[in-house]
């Protein structure tokens, strides 16, 4: 069984500094590549469950492996970037904004709604709906993710993808691997990587 951890392509917010940075950028034409180069790739790999996050830049990557693969998605609303969707940038940067509606999800995760899985939790009202998440929190979140994709896998007859953020890659993958890493082993994770 495998499990494959993957960084969204490249988004407004990585092709920016971080003054301008957005609550819920969409890909850049670079990261529209890399998705497409990504799900082209991912065929050659055997999996029978794609798990994303249900911020815009995760969704518009996993629907291009959707469309190439035609897996059903199934969107977790716990393996977001650290901090969630905030508006502004620096430490001092608190208010959250709404999220997408379930429907717009499902409209950027997949070619149907009987193709697409939200968890119960993500409403009309937007997914996120608080202030911004602290490192804590994330680290806590991480902790209860990584059971749940330990879970998955083992009740999965193939590996299972999962398109995240690079910080919480990160920290899943310290959860995951604790015998195996710690945290500063784990430097840069590139886009779609």
């Amino acid at each position: 069984m495998f499990l494959y951890l993957i960084r969204h392509a490249e988004s407004q917010n990585n092709a920016r500094p971080a003054y301008s940075r957005v609550e819920d950028p969409p890909l850049t034409a670079v990261g529209r590549l890399q998705s497409q180069f990504l799900a082209q790739w991912i065929q050659t790999l055997e999996f029978g469950m794609l798990v994303t996050s249900p911020v815009l830049r995760a969704l518009q990557t996993t629907r291009a492996i959707h469309d190439r693969t035609g897996n059903h998605v199934h969107v977790w609303d716990d393996v977001f970037e650290e901090g969630g969707i905030y508006r502004g940038f620096g430490p001092n940067a608190k208010q959250g904004g709404p999220g997408m509606t379930r429907s717009k999800i499902i409209e950027h995760a997949a070619s149907s709604q009987m193709l697409c899985t939200p968890d119960p939790s993500i409403t009309e009202s937007g997914w996120w709906g608080r202030t911004r998440e602290c490192p804590e929190e994330a680290a806590r979140r991480a902790v209860t993710v990584s059971q749940r994709l330990a879970l998955s896998v083992r009740n999965q007859e193939q590996g299972v993808v999962v398109v995240t953020h690079a910080d919480f890659k990160r920290k899943l993958l310290v959860n995951l691997l604790p015998d195996s890493l710690a945290p500063n082993q784990v430097n840069r994770l590139s886009n779609t990587g």
